[in-house]
């Protein structure tokens, strides 16, 4: 039993399929790098509604029911920079 070796053919592409796969290359690259990209701002974007619905709600009330003629969640004598333009 012989077996004849033969140099086999070197694999070859058109110029369509070699385009093809640089094209879809390049697809897969761009939806990759904007998932990174945008990823981090949906989370950002989830965690603030997360917290807009669960925040208290006590403190914006108590904030809007200050006393006239005081501003909101100031009481007492002013002091510090600029005290003297305070009534």
């Amino acid at each position: 039993m012989s077996v004849q070796a033969s140099p086999s053919r070197p694999a070859t592409k058109s110029v369509g399929a070699a385009f093809v796969d640089i094209l879809l290359t390049l697809v897969v690259f761009v939806v990759v790098l904007l998932a990174f990209l945008i990823a981090p701002l949906v989370a950002l974007a989830v965690a603030y509604l997360a917290y807009v619905v669960i925040r208290p709600r006590g403190r914006k009330k108590a904030a809007a029911a200050a006393a006239p003629g005081t501003p909101a969640g100031r009481t007492g004598s002013a002091h510090g920079f600029g005290a003297g333009a305070s009534t």
